[in-house]
């Protein structure tokens, strides 16, 4: 009978264990939640990113010149220009490579001058909905869309707020991350050639 030396069995068991956590991880559903808030009166949006309850940045932005600006600390901001922002070509699919479970709008909005305008807002935002979700319904999507509109009725206010909630997994972003590096290598090759 074969005797197996005892570090040898630790060793294979320590590794065992860490390829199944690590697959683990990789296939674990993570959440993630994008909050947005946009507000007319101060001209300004704010957004946070959470993973897993979990803020992983947030901020604010406002439109400047020939682009907007992204603050994510007192000292730190972002500009982006809008030839930037829109000609930019999307690096992957979030339909196809992440699962967005939920959206949620809501809008405050009001008018003192003519009260028939949020009225109008608040029901194309509903007959979206309904057109949204009955699209989802057909193509398969599970995405549900939730539409509110708070009403006001003499003063003028407009306000947004977003909630998207997407469901994703380290492996996707795995893929994403390889799929980006690739599409650079293939430009730096073509480029150099």
């Amino acid at each position: 009978m074969y005797k197996f030396q005892a570090v040898a069995d630790i060793k294979l068991v320590h590794w065992v264990y860490i390829v199944f956590a690590v697959s683990l991880l990789l296939i674990l559903p993570i959440f993630a939640n994008l909050y947005f808030f946009y507000d007319k009166d101060i001209k300004k949006f704010f957004f946070l990113l959470t993973v897993d309850r979990i803020a992983l940045f947030g901020g604010y932005g406002e439109r400047i010149k020939g682009g907007v600006a992204l603050h994510l600390s007192e000292n730190k901001a972002v500009i982006f220009s809008f030839k930037s922002i829109f000609g930019m070509r999307s690096q992957f699919s979030l339909r196809k490579d992440y699962y967005i479970r939920k959206i949620g709008v809501l809008t405050e909005c009001g008018s003192e001058n003519a009260p028939q305008i949020p009225f109008i807002y608040a029901l194309s935002g509903n007959i979206f909905a309904k057109i949204f979700g009955a699209v989802s319904r057909e193509t398969g999507c599970e995405t549900t869309f939730q539409n509110d509109t708070v009403l006001y009725e003499d003063d003028t206010v407009f306000k947004i707020s977003l909630r998207v909630n997407a469901v994703f997994n380290l492996f996707t972003v795995c893929i994403t991350l390889a799929k980006i590096i690739l599409r650079k290598l293939e430009k730096w090759i073509m480029k150099t050639k």
